[in-house]
């Protein structure tokens, strides 16, 4: 399902703009290296190698691997849970909706601290709440969900990371999703594969015009609450 929807789902194709955002306004320049810790199919690393980054990625998949580079990506690296290539350092690498899937989310934050070159940036994006556990943290394999607070602990605990911007995000549709994970969870309702299943082009064209909406306030502000959490940090390493 993710090969077949992370190119036009709303959800991804908003967190991409999100990133895409991110990485101009921390003014990352075309010579820097950007690697994808758990590209997936590696359609982000892609994007960026179009763009003219010199990007690079790593997935514990050999399927989503595979995937990517008949698809023409170049530079996808299989891998075991939580290893990063030995191509590194790197200037800015990219953690989304990864952490989660790793047993040892220490060891994991450890080592991509390790990969970062001095004052490079990580990007990291996790699911909020342990509440909000449901399908979609069943069928992707998860082993938690996160807090501001407990993220913030990994970070501040086990790294020597800045932090530049915090900030839940997916916060204007958070009453609907929470709506909808909750009555599933109360009526035992896993009908549902996954939660892109919820997906039509009325309801893609809809959810993605309220998700932008807010990916541009994103740049301006943080929000208190939401169905996932963003960090921006930085390495202090050197100083």
């Amino acid at each position: 399902t993710y090969f077949e929807v992370e190119k036009d789902h709303w959800w991804f194709k908003v967190r991409r703009n999100i990133i895409f955002d991110l990485i101009k306004r921390y003014n990352v320049p075309k010579t820097a290296k950007i690697f994808d810790f758990g590209c997936g199919s590696g359609y982000l690393v892609g994007q960026l190698q179009k763009q003219g980054y010199d990007t690079s990625g790593s997935d514990m998949s050999q399927e989503a691997i595979e995937f990517g580079s008949k698809n023409g990506i170049k530079n996808l690296y299989l891998v075991q849970p939580g290893e990063i290539p030995p191509n590194g350092p790197f200037n800015v690498i990219l953690a989304l909706d990864v952490i989660e899937h790793i047993k040892d989310d220490i060891g994991a934050i450890r080592g991509i601290e390790r990969a970062l070159r001095p004052g490079g940036a990580l990007i990291i994006t996790v699911p909020a709440y342990k509440w909000m556990w449901g399908v979609q943290d069943e069928v992707a394999h998860h082993f938690r969900r996160y807090n501001m607070g407990s993220i913030m602990k990994l970070v501040k605990n086990n790294t020597n990371l800045a932090v530049v911007k915090k900030s839940y995000f997916n916060t204007f549709l958070f009453p609907s999703i929470a709506t909808v994970r909750l009555f599933s969870k109360f009526f035992g309702l896993k009908e549902r594969e996954s939660d892109f299943d919820i997906n039509n082009k009325l309801a893609n064209a809809v959810f993605y015009f309220i998700f932008n909406l807010e990916s541009t306030l994103l740049k301006f502000v943080n929000f208190s609450f939401g169905v996932s959490i963003l960090l921006v940090l930085r390495s202090r390493s050197g100083e």
